[in-house]
């Protein structure tokens, strides 16, 4: 299974001792007398240059990632301030010729600290909040979204990103500076989930161009949807309200597209959803059908399955594969890829369970 795939930014703290004889000595109020400031320079990573909502490249165009939070925090806990919060928080913004400046100085001093960094950010919207173990910032995730059937990438839900100092998808390893540590590496992980379904005829189904193009999918179960936090440390998501079940709703804003021949399944609906872990709750699958231009005479078919009892992990994508006949739908499969992995490279298939 192919799910190594994020975002690297290689973070260079160049540091510039303004203040000579500065020593271990120096305290968070008197900060202003030994001014190392930090400063990134971040490589755009190889991926799609079709990114909207959902992200896989750094830069300057529309749907990349041009901008990143960063904070500091106290590496002997994880939480507590590293200095005050104008001192330990910028946004770094990328240029054209791939240069990162930061909006205001973060101060490194020997203390060591962990460095957090987090993506959508704005200069108006820094604040982290301390949890007591982590800091975390809020998220939003509707339980219904949209998405353009002409693509895989233009959806309406957030792309959440945190950093992590390893490559491996979905990991957590801390990433440690000080003014004697200046040259960490951070990947920014994907803290959701992706969903992709598609759909092909079954055997003797006649294919409908007027009357087969797929307006959405929902699914209702065990999911987590809502406003909530992202924590920084791990990319772990919590939401205000705990009740279920609740039923996600993927519908195509523009371009719906019909079901693919048979053996050709096409890609019909996307979206970025919260992680989960293995659940038992069977899932009810409705799938709405109808004219390209009107709503007048659409249709729903309705399924149950426990095909998405799986965990979904965070980083990941999951492509589930529909089969359409006159009046049912049933699951055929999922298979299981890295993020920006959709038709192609290595895969995971996981039949439907049977009982």
């Amino acid at each position: 299974m192919n799910c190594n795939l994020s975002i690297p930014i290689r973070s260079f703290l160049v540091c510039t001792l303004l203040l000579a004889g500065c020593t271990d000595r120096d305290a968070p109020g008197i900060e202003e007398a030994a001014t190392i400031p930090l400063q990134l320079m971040v490589n755009t990573v190889s991926g799609s240059a079709d990114t909207r909502s959902v992200v896989s490249q750094t830069g300057t165009a529309a749907g990349q990632v041009g901008a990143i939070g960063v904070c500091l925090a106290l590496a002997s806990d994880g939480h507590s301030a590293y200095a005050t919060p104008e001192a330990s928080s910028a946004l770094f913004t990328v240029s054209a010729s791939d240069v990162w400046t930061a909006s205001r100085p973060i101060n490194l001093r020997s203390t060591q600290a962990w460095l957090y960094a987090w993506y959508p950010a704005a200069e108006s919207n820094l604040a982290t909040v301390d949890n007591g173990t982590t800091r975390t910032v809020a998220i939003t995730l509707p339980a219904s979204q949209t998405f353009d059937g002409a693509n895989a990438t233009d959806c309406s839900q957030t792309d959440y990103l945190y950093g992590s100092a390893s490559t491996t998808a979905g990991d957590a390893t801390s990433i440690t500076v000080n003014r004697d540590n200046n040259n960490p590496t951070i990947y920014l992980q994907h803290a959701l989930t992706r969903l992709i379904f598609t759909i092909e005829y079954k055997a003797g189904r006649v294919p409908d161009s007027e009357y087969d193009w797929v307006k959405s999918i929902s699914l209702e179960g065990p999911f987590r949807a809502g406003a909530g936090t992202l924590q920084l440390n791990d990319g772990v998501l919590a939401f205000s309200s705990s009740v279920t079940p609740v039923t996600l709703t993927f519908s195509a804003a523009q371009n719906p597209q019909l079901p693919g021949n048979i053996g050709t399944p096409a890609r019909v609906a996307y979206g970025l959803v919260a992680p989960k872990g293995t659940t038992t709750q069977s899932v009810t699958v409705k799938l709405v059908l109808g004219q390209k231009s009107t709503s007048a005479n659409d249709r729903t078919l309705t399924t149950t399955t426990n095909l998405f009892d799986a965990e979904w992990l965070k980083g990941n994508s999951y492509t589930y594969k529909l089969l359409l006949d006159k009046n049912d739908i049933t699951i055929k499969s999922v298979s299981i890829k890295g993020w920006t992995d959709v038709s192609s490279g290595s895969s995971t298939e996981v039949p439907p369970v049977v009982g």
